[in-house]
């Protein structure tokens, strides 16, 4: 067993995983780390969207691992992609801060109340939660509060929609309460899909490292992984045994 793993969140089924989860399989192959799914919900917070809490789970594989590289389970990844760990201090969290191109500030304002953050830094600093570089010393992030809800999730130019957040603004406050210090990758390592929507870009999606398909930026998935890795390898994920991931060699 590696001392470093890459996890994903994977309840329930999307189409998707047939490609972000190989793409994530070999990744691990490349930077010699174990491949862990979950896949179980085990927290005991009953909201609709309780499911994505299941990242609390990362405390416990931090008891086996030294070191955890979460990603979402929309993340599409560039076969010339680097290690993340390599690129991470171990006394750093390793995100991708996403203030600096969306407005953010409400919603994070109501989290940072409801979760007894006094001192609240600038929203400059929130994070995206679909890409993190934990350490064991870290784990305390994933402490699972008496408490859990969801926030109003702000679009880029700070309107607020019907959609909702609930992890996001959980683990920027936990961050900031238990006092921990981040490293902020940048937006190559976790190029959010909504960036597509805005007159200004620092550069293209397709030449990012890491892509996130987060909202609308879904439907580009299937064409970066041809782009990426290829006709053939788009389509052998459709003929693969299982829903897209039964030929991985999993740990969880």
């Amino acid at each position: 067993m590696s001392q470093h793993a890459v996890v994903t969140l994977a309840i329930g089924h999307q189409s998707f995983w047939r490609w972000t989860h190989r793409v994530m399989a070999l990744y691990c192959d490349r930077i010699g780390a174990d491949f862990v799914r979950i896949d179980q919900r085990r927290n005991r917070h009953n909201h609709p969207l309780g499911y994505r809490v299941e990242k609390l789970q990362i405390r416990d594989l931090l008891d086996r691992y030294e070191r955890v590289l979460f990603f979402d389970g929309d993340i599409l990844i560039h076969p010339d992609c680097p290690d993340l760990f390599e690129l991470t201090p171990t006394n750093r969290l390793g995100v991708v801060c996403e203030g600096k191109y969306y407005q953010r500030q409400h919603t994070f304002q109501l989290a940072a109340e409801f979760y007894g953050v006094t001192d609240p830094v600038e929203s400059s600093q929130w994070f995206n939660t679909g890409v993190m570089v934990i350490s064991r010393e870290q784990r305390d992030l994933f402490l699972e509060p008496d408490e859990v809800r969801s926030f109003p999730a702000q679009q880029p130019d700070g309107t607020v929609t019907r959609s909702e957040w609930i992890d996001m603004p959980l683990l920027n406050c936990q961050r900031l309460l238990k006092g921990i210090e981040i490293i902020d990758l940048g937006l190559n390592f976790n190029y959010l899909g909504s960036m597509r929507e805005q007159t200004f870009r620092p550069f293209e999606p397709e030449e990012a490292s890491i892509f996130h398909g987060s909202g609308s930026g879904k439907g580009l998935i299937p064409r970066l992984v041809r782009r990426w890795y290829g006709l053939s390898f788009f389509l052998s994920s459709y003929t693969s045994r299982g829903r897209g991931y039964g030929f991985f060699k999993l740990v969880w």
